[in-house]
């Protein structure tokens, strides 16, 4: 029997349960006009809106229309407020509707125009509201808010149903003193504490502590930022703590705490010690100077020993990262390993690592990176970038046995950057570091040319040089990733022309990238180009972004390009002139079918009229692909005077 199972053949409950896996954008748009049965169906379901950058005006309005008889039924909003066309998202959503049943709201990367504090009295007074998150990217302020104002409403809000806050946007919160109280019923509160070294020390920290008593989980970022270094108000941040007189958080069990400001480690002791019943503590360090004058006790496990004997009697788990820039002498790498060995056998399945190599020009810095094994199994903890590793001085120790279980330690990084010289550390380990890597950046310095090869060319010694150097380059490369991982593969902007080989070589050991980022000069190379071996990679490209200053794409190689790259999703590039630039997206149109974005820089402006409207882009593709089913909802045109971005999916 063959009896085939169509959508309308499922269950009500079973058809609630996919709904409850979609965001309200595509039930609707995939299911809101299928039939009688179904649209009764979306009438009485739960709704979850979320709004990213890929989409477009189009879709939003579509969304709307949609909310004007559904929006009682929105129970959670993740917002990005600026989409591909259109800016101030949350403003456009909440001025029109009332969701009087939302659960959770969250707003992210609030453009600087968007103005949220009528916003947030609409949602304060929402009765069923638990959780409201407001993130802003590091180092981009509400511009158009009174940050002050905004955090007191949220904070003294008297929603009886709000259970956790998290206000990620910089504030320096030196009124929080006058507050007489926050809500009572909170139990999860995360703040991001910004402002110049004289204004906001852990003597803030302090005085936010005596407004969370009810709080459970407690997660604090505390940053100094040199933007904010001319807005003295002054401050006592340097006065010593009275141990007497500090607020004891009694009830707060889990306490998360991201330091980049210059502050030392007893300082911490005295935060740790308002927290007598604390079992889950995470820390992330940030020291971004050398001239940080506490950094080498952050790195004595013999002096956390000490804090947590003293001041944390029921701590169950303590995880960290800490990235840590400091000058030379270098740090004793197995002093550090052997000073947290207390930990190794208090806490089950506890181990550290840590790597450091040596940079600047005149070896001078160091830079160190420590974190424990489960680190990035904490809730709240921050997404952790590794800077660049100059690989010539790279060492690593842990609290293991075996080096080779270094990958299990880093397994949330996906993304690294690698300065290879022709000088390299001995390898000791036998397996790839950072074995989860799909995004790796390879930085290499110009091979100078010795005296005799400049005399006498001798071409065959140079080839035979140049391939043995890219084959132990590549050999070294893949002693910190996997190769066949790596889905995006970038050469640093300054990556050298007669370093050709070596992109020849690391391309063809990784058959699974699909995204390529290289600057112009080395694109138009003819020794990359037109290399056969390549073809094969070439074939297989889906986005490529080859953005140079002052070099630019020229318009005789674009079907070379389009024949060398034909399965090309994403495009950016940049160009002299609008007339090239156009001509050149002509054919883009004409001969990618699977291209989804275009963007092009364009250097000077033109007399001649931009064509490139949606309509005439929409008549294009159906001519040149016309059994190729477009959406229109997602095509749109924006062209700046510098920039012309086009989105065909």
């Amino acid at each position: 029997m063959n009896r085939r199972t169509h959508l309308e053949d499922l269950s009500n409950e079973i058809l609630f349960e996919i709904f409850d896996y979609l965001h309200m954008l595509h039930i609707f748009t995939g299911f809101a006009l299928l039939n009688k049965r179904i649209s009764n169906i979306l009438k009485s379901i739960p709704l979850h809106i979320v709004i990213s950058f890929g989409n477009s005006r189009q879709q939003i309005d579509f969304l709307l229309s949609h909310l004007t008889f559904h929006e009682d039924q929105v129970i959670s909003i993740k917002v990005l407020d600026k989409i591909r066309d259109q800016s101030s998202i949350i403003h456009l959503l909440f001025n029109r509707h009332n969701f009087i049943n939302l659960k959770s709201c969250k707003f992210l990367s609030i453009h600087s125009i968007t103005k949220l504090n009528n916003i947030i009295k609409q949602i304060a007074n929402l009765n069923k509201l638990v959780i409201l998150e407001i993130f802003q990217p590091d180092r981009s302020d509400l511009n158009e808010n009174n940050n002050d104002e905004l955090t007191r409403i949220l904070l003294t809000n008297k929603s009886s149903s709000l259970r956790s806050l998290k206000l990620q946007y910089p504030n320096h919160y030196l009124n929080i003193s006058n507050y007489t109280l926050i809500n009572s019923h909170l139990i999860s509160l995360h703040l991001r504490i910004s402002g110049s070294s004289s204004t906001v020390s852990v003597h803030t920290v302090l005085q936010i502590f005596r407004l969370c008593y009810g709080i459970r989980y407690l997660s604090i970022v505390l940053q100094h930022e040199k933007r904010f270094e001319n807005n003295i108000n002054g401050s006592n941040h340097l006065s010593p703590i009275n141990e007497n007189d500090l607020p004891i958080l009694s009830q707060l069990t889990s306490f998360n705490l991201l330091i980049g400001a210059s502050c030392d480690i007893w300082s911490i002791s005295s935060i740790l010690h308002c927290m007598p019943n604390l079992k889950h503590f995470y820390f992330h360090l940030i020291v971004q100077t050398s001239s940080w004058p506490f950094t080498n006790q952050y790195l004595d496990g013999y002096v956390w020993q000490q804090i947590f004997e003293n001041n944390l009697s029921y701590l169950s788990k303590f995880e960290f990262h800490m990235t840590v820039t400091k000058r030379i002498p270098k740090l004793d790498l197995d002093f550090v390993i052997n000073s947290f060995n207390y930990f190794v056998e208090k806490y089950s399945n506890w181990h550290m690592i840590i790597d450091r190599w040596i940079y600047g020009s005149r070896l001078q810095d160091e830079l160190i990176i420590l974190r424990t094994k489960n680190y990035i199994k904490g809730k709240f903890t921050a997404k952790i970038n590794i800077p660049c590793i100059h690989c010539r001085t790279f060492e690593t120790r842990t609290t293991e046995t075996r080096i080779d279980d270094h990958y299990s330690f880093y397994s949330d990084i996906t993304r690294l950057i690698l300065y290879i010289q022709n000088k390299k550390s001995n390898v000791t380990w036998f397996f790839p570091l950072f074995q989860n890597v799909t995004n790796l950046l390879v930085e290499m310095p110009i091979i100078k040319s010795t005296w005799w090869n400049s005399l006498f060319n001798i071409v065959n010694v140079r080839q035979t040089t140049n391939d043995n150097n890219a084959q132990e380059n590549l050999t070294y490369i893949s002693k910190f990733v996997y190769l066949t991982n790596i889905t995006t593969l970038e050469f640093s902007s300054a990556f050298p022309v007669n370093r050709w080989k070596d992109i020849e070589f690391i391309l063809k050991s990784c058959p699974n990238v699909i995204y390529l980022i290289i600057n112009t000069s080395l694109l138009l190379f003819s020794k990359i180009i037109n290399n056969l071996s390549l073809i094969p990679i070439f074939k297989q490209i889906k986005m490529i972004k080859s953005i140079t200053k002052d070099i630019y794409f020229p318009s005789n190689f674009i079907l070379k390009f389009v024949e060398r790259f034909p399965s090309l999703v994403h495009i950016e590039l940049q160009v002299f002139s609008f007339d090239i630039c156009s001509f050149i997206i002509e054919g883009f149109l004409a001969k990618l079918e699977q291209l989804s974005y275009v963007k092009i820089n364009y250097h000077q402006d033109t007399l001649l009229d931009d064509y490139f409207t949606r309509e005439y882009i929409i008549t294009k593709r159906g001519q040149v692909f016309p059994i190729n089913n477009m959406n229109q909802q997602m095509i749109n045109v924006k062209n700046n005077g510098q920039i012309i971005e086009i989105w065909l999916s």
